[in-house]
C-alpha cells in the first residue's frame, strides 16, 4: 500500500441536507491516488494487538505496511472541506469598499474600475495567485470563479489554480451591453464570445478530463450582455453540454434576482419576459448545468422553474446583507422545503467582505434568523447541519460534483480538513502565538453528544488557525503545527 495513508479518529459530515452524521473510532484509508479506499467506523483494535496489526487484519493482509495518524477527540476531527459556489476573483483586492452604495452603483463606481486593472497580466497574476493562496489556508478547495472580461487573465486564472492544486469553475466574464457597461470596460460581442471560447480550449488544453479545472459560461447578468451575446452563450452551452461526459458539460452562471433594481432593469430590457427564469431559459442557459447566485427576491414562478430544471443556487449572505441597498436573505428554508437540494454557500467576495466559508456559515445562521422573524415564523431558522451541508455536499450538488468530492465516501477524492479545536499546552495557556480558538473540554465532551458540541463551537467561534490540514485529492496543501502558524 504504498503512498496509501490513514487517519484513525472521529470523522464529520453530511449525507443528507438536514443532519451530520458522525463516525467515531474510524479508519479512513486514501490511496495513492488521492482517493478513499476504506472506511471503517467504530474500529477498535482487537485484544492485545495495536491498531496498526488489526488494520492488517482487516485488510486481510498482515504484512501491510499502513501510517495511521491517531486523531485526539473530541478537539481533533476530519470534514469534507469547503466548496464556495459564488467567488470573484479580481475583487480580492477590494474587499469591504463601496459599504451604503445600492448595486449598480456599487459596480460603477467601484467593481468596474478596480476590474479594469486586469488588462495589466502581472497583476493578474498576482492577485489571483494571492485569492488562491487564501481560499486554501480558508479550506476552500473548491471554487467557482467569475473572472475579469479579459480573456489573457482568466486564462492565468486557470493556470493559478492548476499550479496550487484547487479545484476551481474559471468563467470570462461577459460584458458587451454600451448601455449599461462603461466604455473603458466592455467588449464587443465577437470578442466576449470568442474569448469565452479560448478560455474553455485552454482548460480542456491544460486539465482535458477536467479533475482540478473546468471553464464556465459567465454572462455577469442579463443587463451586461445583449440578446446577442447571451444567445452565443446559449449556442456554446449547446455545443459543449457533454465535453466532460454524457450529461456532464460546460456550465454557466450568472447573478440571479439578486436586487429589486438589478430585477427591474432587467425585465426592461429584455421585453416581453415576466421573470429571470423563462428569459435565461429562452438563451439555453438555466438547466441543471445552472450555478444562480443570490436568489434573494425569487418570484413564486422562478422557485418552481429553479426546482424543474434543477438549476443549483450560491446563497451568498455576507454580500446579500452589507452591498446592495438592503437587508436580504435567499428563501433557503422555503426552496430546502419544497425539494430543492442543490444548494450551496458563496463567499461572494468582494461584494462579501471575507472569504472566509466559516463567516458565510455563521452569516447564513443570522439571515435564516431573521428570514424566520420576517414571516412570523412560516419560513423556520435553518439548522447547523443544514448549513453545514450547503457548504460541503450541498456545494459539490451545486457544481455537480458529488460524485467525487463534498462527503467521505469510498471512490470519493479525499478533500478533507483537519480541524483541531484543543486546549493549548499547560505551559502556556495564555501565550499569545498560540494559533487558533479552543474550546474547554469536560467528562461529557468525550460522548458522540459532547464531539458534537465540539463541532458546534467549531462552526461558530472557529477560524482558518483551526484547519491544521489541508487535502486536495490527497495531497497536503496546508500543514501547521497547533501553537504555530
Amino acid at each position: 500500500m504504498e503512498g496509501s495513508f490513514a487517519y484513525y479518529g472521529t470523522l464529520i459530515h453530511s449525507r443528507t441536507t438536514s443532519d451530520i452524521e458522525i463516525l467515531t473510532d474510524t479508519l479512513i484509508i486514501v490511496d495513492d491516488t488521492g482517493k478513499i479506499s476504506h472506511i471503517y467506523p467504530q474500529l477498535e483494535p482487537e485484544n492485545g494487538r495495536s491498531l496498526e496489526d488489526s488494520i492488517g487484519s482487516v485488510l486481510n493482509r498482515p504484512d501491510a505496511q499502513l501510517p495511521v495518524v491517531r486523531l485526539e477527540s473530541p478537539s481533533q476531527f476530519l470534514v469534507p472541506s469547503f466548496i464556495d459556489t459564488h467567488v470573484h476573483a479580481p475583487q480580492f483586492s477590494m474587499r469591504g469598499l463601496g459599504q451604503g452604495l445600492h448595486i449598480l452603483e456599487w459596480l460603477d463606481q467601484i467593481t468596474f474600475p478596480h476590474e479594469a486593472k486586469f488588462c495589466d497580466t502581472d497583476y493578474a497574476r498576482q492577485v489571483y495567485s494571492r485569492c488562491v493562496e487564501m481560499g486554501l489556508r480558508q479550506g476552500v478547495t473548491t471554487a467557482c470563479y467569475f473572472g475579469s472580461l479579459h480573456t489573457p487573465a482568466t486564462k492565468i486564472l486557470v493556470d493559478v489554480c492548476l499550479e496550487k492544486g484547487q479545484r476551481a469553475f474559471v468563467g470570462k466574464t461577459c460584458m458587451n451591453n454600451p448601455d449599461t457597461n462603461p466604455a473603458y470596460y466592455r467588449e464587443d460581442t465577437a470578442d466576449a464570445v470568442a474569448g469565452t471560447q479560448e478560455v474553455i480550449r485552454h482548460c480542456r488544453a491544460v486539465d482535458e478530463k477536467g479533475d482540478m479545472v473546468r471553464p464556465i459560461l459567465t454572462p455577469r447578468f442579463a443587463i451586461s450582455c445583449t440578446s446577442e451575446s447571451l444567445t452565443e452563450l446559449g449556442k456554446l452551452a449547446k455545443e459543449h453540454e457533454h465535453t466532460y461526459g454524457v450529461g456532464q458539460g460546460v456550465p454557466n452562471q450568472t447573478h440571479f434576482c439578486e436586487a429589486q433594481q438589478e430585477i427591474d432593469a432587467t425585465l426592461n430590457q429584455y421585453k416581453g419576459f415576466t421573470c429571470e427564469a423563462d428569459l435565461y431559459a429562452h438563451y439555453g442557459l438555466f438547466d441543471h448545468n445552472s450555478v444562480l447566485a443570490h436568489c434573494t427576491l425569487l418570484s413564486e414562478a422562478d422557485q418552481v422553474k429553479i426546482k424543474q430544471q434543477g438549476c443549483g443556487i450560491a446563497h451568498c449572505p455576507a454580500s446579500n446583507t452589507t452591498v446592495g441597498g438592503g437587508f436580504m436573505a435567499a428563501p433557503i428554508r422555503k426552496l430546502l422545503s419544497d425539494g430543492v437540494t442543490k444548494i450551496g454557500l458563496g463567499t461572494d467576495s468582494g461584494g462579501g467582505f471575507s472569504c472566509s466559508i466559516m463567516d458565510a456559515m455563521r452569516l447564513a445562521v443570522i439571515v435564516g434568523n431573521a428570514r424566520e422573524m420576517i414571516s412570523g415564523g412560516k419560513e423556520e431558522r435553518l439548522k447547523l447541519d443544514e448549513i453545514f451541508y450547503m457548504a460541503t455536499l450541498g456545494g459539490a450538488r451545486v457544481l455537480r460534483m458529488e460524485d467525487r468530492v463534498g462527503s467521505f465516501e469510498v471512490g470519493k477524492q479525499f478533500d478533507a480538513l483537519l480541524v483541531d479545536m484543543s486546549d493549548p499546552p499547560p505551559s502556556r495557556p495564555s501565550e499569545s502565538t498560540y494559533a487558533g480558538v479552543h474550546t474547554m473540554m469536560d467528562g461529557e465532551s468525550r460522548t458522540a453528544q459532547g464531539i458534537r458540541q465540539v463541532w458546534e463551537k467549531w462552526v461558530m467561534t472557529g477560524d482558518d488557525r483551526n484547519l491544521t490540514k489541508v487535502w486536495v485529492g490527497g495531497k497536503v496543501k496546508k500543514d501547521i503545527t497547533r501553537g504555530k502558524s
